[in-house]
């Protein structure tokens, strides 16, 4: 008969039981798309169908406002504690 006293006790997996604060996301991929479209649809009515070059460079000018918008509500939000 085995000696149950003799065996080691099963052990459990230790679970991290320490809640970590989640990174935050950036706002920059949101803001390049919303501005793109923005531009995009200004230029349509703008420019019309028979540009399309001016539609590239309109919708290229909301991809920078974009991206410089975010960053910028990137570090409004980071230095507020949001």
């Amino acid at each position: 008969m085995p000696e149950s006293k003799k065996r080691k006790p099963h052990t459990h997996p230790h679970i991290d039981y320490i809640p970590h604060k989640k990174k935050k996301k950036s706002v920059v991929p949101y803001t390049v798309t919303i501005c793109t479209l923005f531009a995009v649809g200004i230029a349509w009515f703008a420019v019309g169908d028979s540009s399309v070059i001016g539609l590239l460079a309109i919708s290229a000018a909301g991809v920078v406002i974009g991206y410089f918008a975010g960053k910028q509500l990137d570090a409004t939000f980071n230095k507020s504690g949001f």
